[in-house]
Formats: structure tokens, sequence, C-alpha cells
């Protein structure tokens, strides 16, 4: 088992070597969740779900995760990868934005959290850049806005990838 300290130093060395793929990955699901919100469709679904698959893809190869911790998340994310990809062809998951006003407003804080509200906590809490997990290159933030995607695709949503999301948060 990896202690704070470790894992934390790790985070800084990984955020530094991957600059400025955390901006990248950001800027692109901001303009993939507003397009999301005013002109959703098949085609915006099919690049939420390539975008989603890269960043699940991304942690597999890239993330510093240790020993253990490496095998089993590893796995699970690899499959969440697939099972966006191959959605990208079965059409079964259908992002968009809920029509009810309680769900819209739990996905948009779900949004909103994974963007800003998590790093504003690790901030908060005394980490610094570089030893904090952002968005769109570290699992915790970006498994967050999947589920936020997953609970405005409701009833089309994809069962398992939402087990796996929950699993792996």
């Amino acid at each position: 088992m990896m202690d704070a300290e470790v894992f934390l130093n790790n985070i800084g060395v990984y955020n530094d070597s991957i600059f400025p793929m955390q901006i990248i990955t950001l800027v692109v699901a901001i303009i993939l969740t507003y397009l999301l919100f005013v002109r959703p469709s098949t085609i915006l679904n099919k690049l939420i779900k390539i975008y989603l698959s890269f960043t699940f893809v991304w942690f597999v190869l890239m993330f510093p995760f240790e020993g253990v911790f490496k095998i089993a998340f590893g796995l699970v994310h690899i499959v969440i990868a697939i099972l966006f990809f191959i959605d990208i062809f079965t059409a079964k998951i259908e992002f968009k934005f809920p029509e009810t006003s309680g769900k819209r407003y739990f996905m948009l804080f779900l949004i909103f959290s994974a963007f800003a509200l998590f790093p504003l906590i690790e901030y908060m809490s005394g980490h610094l850049y570089p030893k904090i997990l952002l968005f769109g290159v570290a699992p915790c933030p970006t498994i967050i806005f999947s589920l936020a995607l997953l609970i405005g695709a409701v009833p089309k949503v994809g069962k398992l990838i939402f087990i796996l999301l929950i699993f792996s948060a």
C-alpha cells in the first residue's frame, strides 16, 4: 500500500510530465458539455463517447497507480473505455440534458463538481498544483463527470458502465 505522500509526489511528477494535457482535456469537455446542452445530436453523443473512451484508456496507460491498484483500476478503466467505445456503434446510451428540473440541477452540480469544485476542495485542504487530481487526466473528477452524463441519459444508460464507474469512484 502506498502512503499519501508518495502518492501525491507521484501525482506531482505526473502532472508536470503531461502538461498541458490537463488544459486540453478540460477545454474539450467544456465544449462538448456546452454543445450537449445547446445542440444535442447523434454526432455529439459519439464525440462524447470517443472523449470518455480516450480518457479512460489514458488512465490505464498514464495515471500513476502502483501495484495492485494499477491492475484493479486498470482492468476496470479499460472495460469502461471499451464499453463507451462499443456504444459509439450500438448507441444504447443517449446523452442529453434532463427534462426534469431536479435531475437537471443534480447533473449540473456534478459537472460543476468535476470541473471546479473537486480541485477547489483539494486546494482548500492544502494540496497545491501539481500535487492535485485534475479533471480529464485523473480518474476521480472524470468519473464524477461521467456519472453526471449518465444521469442525463436515464433511462437509456449503460448499466454496466454505471456500476463500474460507481465501483471505481
